[in-house]
């Protein structure tokens, strides 16, 4: 099953919110728990002391019935010694569960504890209890060994409801000292209960909003920008920018690609435009090549004729005047002709320079590209470094949950020290323990995304290499472009120097039918001389016709150059 990316920025959100409100939901069930303990051991303690209160006082009550048996005249010697040594029996029995009741008030910090009535602490009643109790066990035991007096009888009967109201004030202040720690610490459970559920739900309902608009903002941004590089990869760069941007990278990303379209959309437009006047230039270069060559055909026309003229002047002087004027004609003719491919000449280069300066712009566009698309591959590069920030948060994530494993292991440890007291606490580290192998789960998770997020930011990494490949061909087309142009233009300088040698060439023989026309003596040299240059403008307008040739099939190599640019272009639509 293969999660968008939607899912997986709500599972990195998700998950800790779970496990959140899971761990608070077993704290507080762990907290009742706790608190349930600490009842029934504030109940424990209370009630057994009460116990042994209840118990000293009903053995004085057993002690002051065998007093009364031993003073009583029908009781026989042997009943007497029976209920004397219940007498001892009782008293001393009383004095040890006291005894105990005070040592565990005195270890559990009762003893401070006051009636709510009178004021007096537990210590201060112990203390009157155990003067009471002596001076009456001192008294009773005097009485049982001597006859019966009243007034001693009643003595002892006094000292013993003054002891047993010591007791019974013990036992009240430790049954209002049980209630009262009990109602505390309801109440404080209840407190902390409800703070927690309502932290629970805060805090619950602020990760969902987070989440929520965060994975809102990152869909629309990345839904946005796949829209937008989708067009562009069916050749439409029509996409409108987005008026307002996020100020985070998300921003700097959807403003990258709307800056790379439009940049996109002027060197297309741009190409587009060079192209055609590329294409126009070659066509008028081919033109003009075209004219040059049927003009160099007719220069070689007219030299031919130039040739026969000078053989017919050598075979016969009669005519040399005729051949003279023919020549001067044919000279004429041939400077008018050169003349005129001179300028041709230097109009199509000074087209060609202009193709050269288109291309030149193309250059300077495709930079333009290359480095907005590098700009991008930077920002892209952030993300990464984000996804590896995101990866060290799970990392401390995972040591935080190995600590609180640790913990909970030294929580085990000391729990089993402790035996059966600790027992409740051991469970509560193993719950703990259960808790961080959850975390350490959640943490794996998390690299897992955090794994599949650079994955997805490596694929968009390498579609930005792929079109800086496809933007590095085209800067190669453009340089073979280039190049032919420069060729180009080579041929047609080349030619202007040839085209101005020629007309150099038909002004000495301009000269010379002049000189000739002139002095017919040296007619002969004359003719030699000029048979000698017809040869050399025929070798001339040979070389001009080839570099003719050249031009033309320069200017159908850059015509095809142009349809294939013209072709590439199509594929994009800019309105």
């Amino acid at each position: 099953m293969r999660f968008n990316l939607r899912w997986r920025l709500a599972l990195i959100g998700v998950l800790p919110l779970f496990f959140y409100v899971f761990s608070g939901l077993y704290l507080l069930g762990e907290l009742e728990k706790t608190n349930n303990r600490m009842s029934h051991d504030v109940y424990g303690v209370s009630n057994r002391t009460t116990t042994l209160v209840l118990n000293a006082d009903r053995d004085l009550y057993q002690a002051l019935s065998a007093y009364q048996y031993l003073t009583e005249d029908e009781t026989s010697s042997a009943d007497k010694e029976k209920w004397k040594k219940d007498l001892e029996l009782n008293m001393k029995e009383a004095s040890d569960r006291l005894t105990e009741a005070g040592e565990i008030m005195k270890s559990n910090g009762l003893m401070e504890l006051k009636d709510e009535e009178s004021g007096i602490s537990i210590a201060q009643l112990s203390e009157k209890f155990i003067t009471d109790f002596m001076a009456w066990s001192e008294s009773i035991t005097k009485a049982a060994a001597s006859d019966y007096d009243g007034a001693v009888d009643l003595k002892i009967r006094e000292q013993f409801e003054a002891t047993r109201s010591g007791l019974d004030s013990i036992g009240n202040v430790l049954n209002q000292y049980a209630e009262d720690q009990i109602n505390s610490s309801e109440k404080q459970f209840k407190g902390t209960q409800i703070g927690n559920l309502a932290g629970m739900v805060f805090v619950s309902i602020v990760l969902v909003l987070l989440i929520f608009f965060s994975i809102r903002t990152v869909m629309r941004t990345v839904n946005t920008v796949m829209r937008k590089t989708q067009m562009v990869t069916d050749g439409d760069l029509t996409a409108e920018t987005s008026l307002k941007y996020n100020k985070d990278e998300l921003g700097d990303i959807s403003r990258s690609v709307d800056r790379m379209i439009e940049v996109m959309k002027q060197l297309i437009t741009g190409i587009a435009s060079n192209a055609q006047d590329v294409g126009a230039s070659s066509r008028q270069l081919n033109e003009v090549s075209k004219e040059s060559a049927a003009a160099s055909h007719h220069v070689a026309t007219n030299i031919q004729e130039v040739a026969n003229g000078t053989e017919v002047q050598a075979r016969s002087a009669e005519e040399t005047a005729k051949a003279i004027e023919e020549m001067t004609i044919g000279i004429q003719r041939i400077a008018e002709n050169t003349t005129t491919a001179a300028e041709q000449s230097m109009s199509t280069s000074a087209e060609a320079g202009q193709g050269q300066e288109a291309l030149e712009r193309l250059v300077e566009q495709m930079g333009m590209v290359k480095k907005v698309i590098g700009q991008l591959s930077d920002v892209i590069g952030h993300l990464q470094v984000r996804s590896q920030q995101i990866g060290s948060i799970a990392d401390n994530i995972t040591v935080f949950a190995n600590q609180t494993n640790i913990l909970s292991l030294n929580a085990s440890i000391e729990a089993a020290r402790a035996g059966e007291q600790g027992r409740g606490f051991a469970v509560v580290a193993g719950e703990i323990r259960k808790l961080a192998a959850n975390s350490l789960e959640s943490a794996d998770g998390i690299h897992q995304l955090v794994a599949e997020t650079r994955s997805d930011i490596s694929g968009a990494s390498d579609y930005m290499s792929q079109t800086l490949t496809e933007v590095d061909r085209g800067n190669e087309r453009v340089a073979e472009l280039q190049q032919s142009l420069t060729v180009i233009v080579e041929a047609i300088d080349s030619m202007t120097e040839q085209l101005q040698e020629n007309s150099a060439i038909t002004q000495q023989m301009s000269a010379s039918s002049e000189e000739v026309n002139a002095s017919m003596e040296q007619s002969a040299s004359s003719a030699v001389s000029n048979l000698e240059r017809t040869e050399s403008v025929a070798a001339a307008t040979e070389e001009q016709l080839a570099l003719m040739d050249s031009i033309a099939s320069a200017a159908v190599h850059l015509d095809d150059i142009v349809g294939e640019l013209n072709r590439a272009i199509h594929h994009f639509k800019v309105k």
